[in-house]
């Protein structure tokens, strides 16, 4: 297959509309080129009827120009054409200065809807996407190279077409006056910056990919080191962290310099050519007889047009090195965006809407031959497997570490989908179609309890806008999980009180029981516990089991437990191992009939 260019890559990424916007700066470019180019030429006769009054009268345009006027003297023709001149001048200026406007509302407004969209691609990935990403790389994609793309990349490209039109107008310009000069300095610009180009062009490509992957690994050790701030301190690894960063963030620096060296150095060297040239022309114009009066009308254009060509052609070159350093980003934007398959279409920066259809929940939860693998995994983790949960029950799942609960629980919970078998609510298999309806139903507390750095009521009510929170609901699940003493008695601002970044203010029980809390608040027919009691104490724990308990009347609980003593009150236990189900019964079955629970039962009880 035909690899695709970074501009068709670009194409793809934007929307119709916004690629319509880009045309219409581009024609404003076009614009602005002929306006600077006008005003250049316009500087050529106004100078010669200065020098020789009598071109006047030998020029056709300038003749019919004074005759229609209305002119009485040569002088005040010559003031018209002044004043003409420096109208031109300064309106080819406001053109440039609107066109450049233009140019920066447009791309600095894409940095908001592509880094919106991108962000939208993100989350309506599925959820084994994430297992295989890291989250410093992602945001730093929405973030920091986004904002690259637009700032640096769509800039870059469109300063190569506003400059590149208004030289080549410019050149048309002159070619029109004199061929011989143009043309030589057509060919000592011009070859000078393809010289350039060329040698830089693929060095810029190779130091932008190394850029984006230093980028990559600066996010990465910020995210990581403060992700772990409490084990990082207790190891006292600051150094190691502060050591990384300091090399990606080297590296990182010292391709950007390299980069703006590369794009702005040579047009120094160039521009000390351009206008020594004309000094050298006009030394071998005098060496050749010519009168030097003769030659101001022409010098004053190519001041001028060196004047007005030089800075648009440094511009242009610098453009085509800031775009050439940053094509590895459109690769990477549009791998994301586009290539992974699940974001077709880039006119919404909505989550791909769900025709989402009616699940009731009344009779019980089914898995028919559930088997899972995951992603360049050698084995499945779940392997046909069959189970049946009935409603209103509490349901437990034990086993060694690696033995497949909490991957089980994940494609109950609708987070991972099997490759092989179904999962059947009343006998209706839960697909695409009516998964949002399912996960509804369904409060969960993982392991690891995240809180926003906000208050206890905003994190209990997660992801629900500040007017919308139930505040008597807030109070009731907070009871139900043991919180209420807690929050009313020693926090001075009762369920206002911010519990700061990943509730570092809070401890681990603390933080779980709002996790449990959280869950509860959307009053769900299932609730789900993956080792929700694991940071409690053991009196604490007794208290949130007895609020499970009370709530499990109406709901249907499933437990994955560290203590098999928290699932006495079971109405049924799964024992896992590889993926399949080894065991079952009451708790009472398993300890006087299953071996393996029994052992089980005994370590438990030991690290109790």
């Amino acid at each position: 297959m035909k690899q695709k260019s970074f501009l068709k890559k670009l194409y793809e990424i934007l929307t119709p509309r916004e690629r319509h916007q880009a045309v219409l700066v581009f024609i404003a470019s076009l614009g602005t080129a002929f306006a600077q180019a006008f005003g250049v030429a316009s500087i050529f006769p106004f100078i010669s009827v200065v020098m020789n009054p009598d071109i006047v009268w030998q020029n056709k345009w300038l003749s019919f120009l004074y005759q229609k006027g209305n002119f009485t003297d040569i002088n005040s023709f010559i003031i018209f054409l002044g004043i003409g001149v420096f109208l031109m001048v300064i309106s080819s200026s406001i053109i440039s200065a609107i066109t450049t406007w233009g140019k920066t509302r447009f791309t600095l407004g894409k940095n908001h809807a592509l880094s919106l969209r991108l962000f939208t691609v993100y989350l309506s990935q599925p959820y084994e996407f994430f297992l295989q990403k890291h989250s410093s790389e992602l945001g730093k994609n929405i973030l920091s190279e986004i904002y690259q793309l637009t700032n640096q990349l769509l800039m870059g490209i469109f300063d190569i077409l506003i400059n590149g039109l208004m030289v080549i107008v410019i050149v048309g310009m002159l070619f029109m006056v004199n061929i011989s000069v143009t043309v030589g300095t057509v060919i000592f610009l011009g070859g000078s910056y393809a010289l350039l180009n060329s040698f830089v062009k693929n060095r810029l490509r190779k130091i932008g990919r190394e850029r984006l992957e230093a980028n990559k690994e600066r996010f990465r050790t910020i995210n990581e080191s403060l992700s772990s701030i409490k084990i990082t301190k207790v190891l006292g690894i600051e150094p190691f962290f502060l050591k990384n960063y300091s090399y990606f963030s080297g590296k990182f620096t010292r391709y950007n310099v390299l980069a703006h060296v590369i794009g702005e150095v040579p047009r120094y060297i160039l521009e000390a050519f351009a206008f020594g040239g004309i000094v050298f022309f006009v030394i071998i114009m005098i060496a050749r007889g010519e009168k030097v009066i003769d030659l101001i009308p022409l010098l004053s254009l190519y001041a001028f047009a060196a004047y007005r060509a030089m800075p648009a052609l440094n511009r242009l070159y610098s453009a085509m090195t800031t775009v050439y350093y940053n094509t590895a980003i459109v690769d990477k934007i549009y791998e994301d965006m586009i290539e992974i398959g699940l974001y077709k279409s880039p006119e919404s920066s909505r989550l791909p809407e769900q025709k989402e259809s009616e699940l009731l929940f009344e009779k019980e939860i089914k898995l028919e031959k559930v088997t899972f693998c995951y992603d360049k995994s050698t084995f499945d983790v779940i392997n046909e497997l069959n189970l049946t949960i009935p409603k209103n029950s509490i349901i437990g799942f034990v086993g060694a570490t690696g033995c497949g609960k909490t991957t089980l629980v994940d494609i109950i919970l609708g987070l991972l989908v099997p490759q092989f078998g179904q999962i059947l609510v009343d006998d209706i298999p839960i697909t695409e179609r009516n998964i949002k309806a399912w996960q509804k139903k369904i409060g969960y507390v993982p392991q690891e309890i995240y809180l926003s750095d906000d208050s206890i009521r905003k994190n209990i009510a997660f992801g629900v806008p500040e007017n919308e929170i139930n505040e008597g609901q807030v109070r009731v699940v907070a009871k139900i999980a043991a919180l209420d003493g807690f929050i009313e008695k020693e926090l001075p601002e009762n369920y206002n009180t911010i519990v700061g970044e990943r509730g570092i203010r809070l401890s681990g029980g603390q933080r779980q029981r709002i996790g449990l809390a959280r869950a509860l608040y959307r009053n769900p027919e299932v609730l789900v516990l993956d080792e929700a009691t694991s940071s409690l104490d053991g009196i604490t724990e007794d208290v949130v089991l007895k609020a499970i308990k009370s709530a499990a009347r109406s709901r249907t609980v499933l437990m994955i437990a560290h203590r098999l003593s928290t699932l006495k009150d079971c109405d049924h236990i799964y024992i896992l191992d590889k993926g399949q189900i080894v065991g079952q019964g009451t708790y009472q079955e398993l300890i006087s009939q299953n071996k393996k629970f029994r052992e089980m039962a005994k370590i438990s009880e030991k690290k109790e």
